[in-house]
């Protein structure tokens, strides 16, 4: 086994360790509950419509009206307000966390790396 076949065996080893943490097992939760909430995802959805349609309108030097802009006010309003969207939201910025960390000691393995005296087989 050469060394990018060790190295990918060990991604993968973390990957099923992180699969286990419950910072994943909540982030699964949140996003199945709110795929599971017809009223959020419709909400969602209409959100994401209306964004994609006003950045389209300004995009092509056209601004949008008051109603637009009001629709999308309130739409966001709602969606914040979801406490669906909230768990997933939070639930996704502590994932996010410890993928930083993730990444964090990954660089801190990569500058050992570059100082360590030891000449690895190629």
């Amino acid at each position: 086994m050469d060394e990018r076949d060790r190295m990918l065996e060990k991604a993968q080893e973390v990957g099923r360790i992180i699969s286990q943490l419950p910072e994943y097992a909540y982030l699964r939760a949140a996003r199945r509950e709110i795929d599971e909430d017809r009223d959020a995802t419709e909400l969602l959805n209409r959100l994401r419509d209306l964004q994609s349609t006003l950045m389209e309108a300004v995009g092509r030097g056209e601004q949008p009206s008051e109603a637009q802009e009001r629709e999308f006010a309130e739409l966001q309003e709602k969606v914040q307000t979801n406490t669906r969207y909230q768990a997933l939201i939070s639930s996704q910025a502590n994932f996010e966390k410890l993928m930083e960390r993730v990444d964090r000691a990954i660089g801190e393995g990569v500058r050992k790396g570059e100082e360590s005296r030891i000449i690895l087989p190629t």
